[in-house]
Order: structure tokens, then sequence, then C-alpha cells
């Protein structure tokens, strides 16, 4: 008799349930996102970027990835 196949909710090897799963899902996605609105052509010496400070880059960009870290830190904390 195995008894470490089942998946019951009270099951003590299963470390996250699906809501946590989710909430985690979700925080890479806002992190990724972050990233990806942080990126782009920088400055270089012959010519000056001013795009490299614009709100998008030093504000909003960073507050999705740490919204996104806030909320992986939820996401395993987080009980059923």
């Amino acid at each position: 008799m195995n008894t470490t196949s089942n998946n019951t909710p009270n099951d003590p090897l299963r470390l996250l349930g699906k809501r946590n799963v989710f909430i985690i899902i979700i925080a890479c996605v806002l992190i990724l996102i972050g990233y990806c609105l942080m990126s782009g052509a920088g400055s270089t010496e012959e010519a000056f970027n001013p795009e490299i400070f614009s709100t998008r880059r030093i504000v909003v960009a960073p507050m999705l990835c740490l919204a996104g870290y806030l909320l992986v830190i939820v996401g395993i904390l987080w009980r059923e």
C-alpha cells in the first residue's frame, strides 16, 4: 500500500496548494512584466538618450517588480 501517491489536501508531502501556486505564477508574471518595462536602449558616448529617465523605467517598472516579489512571499506564506 503506497500512501505517498495520493494528493489529498492533508498530505504532509504536498508543500503548496493550488491557490498558492496560482499566486506565485501571477507574481512571476508581474516580475517579468516589470523587467520588460525596464529594458530598452541606453545612452552611448556619441548620443544621450533621455528615455532612460522616463517614468516608466524608474517608477512603474520597479514598483511592478517589488509588487511581484512581495506577492511571491504572500504566495508562499498563504494558508488555506
